[in-house]
């Protein structure tokens, strides 16, 4: 496997690392969305939501939290997370990943853009989306 948030892990690429517990690690993203942007990953290589074990996702999260909870404590006044799971969801790199943006107050940041997505059939789609639920255990 040829994964480069798994050579971060285990020191063979550089990167600016932010904070780490034992399952999970923080660090700068070579393109940033805003100022103080990280992405936090377990160590353990997982490739997206679908497929990551609950106590690993758990630990991610956890992170996440502390994370988001001292940088607005002091520095900011919110944060937006960000997962892409999946190709057609423009997942970039194949391993678990939660970006963690730092906002402050009128930062002016449009990190949720307008879409042009029609709504026009609203209610068969969830239709649709109610019996993917009923039908599946989302594993």
């Amino acid at each position: 496997m040829d994964c480069v948030f798994c050579s971060i892990c285990r020191g063979q690429e550089d990167a600016v690392v932010l904070d780490e517990t034992d399952q999970t690690l923080a660090f700068a993203p070579l393109d940033h969305i805003s100022e103080g942007h990280m992405l936090v990953i377990p160590k353990e290589h997982h490739e997206s939501l679908l497929d990551i074990p609950e106590p690993t996702l758990c630990a991610v999260m956890r992170h996440v939290r502390t994370l988001s909870r001292r940088l607005c404590a002091d520095e900011f006044d919110g944060v937006n997370l960000l997962n892409d799971s999946g190709r057609a969801a423009h997942q970039s790199v194949q391993h678990f990943h939660v970006h963690l943006a730092p906002r402050r107050a009128g930062d002016q940041l449009d990190l949720w853009p307008e879409s042009s997505y029609d709504e026009t059939e609203t209610g068969l789609i969830y239709e649709a989306v109610r019996r993917a639920l009923t039908t599946s255990d989302g594993r």
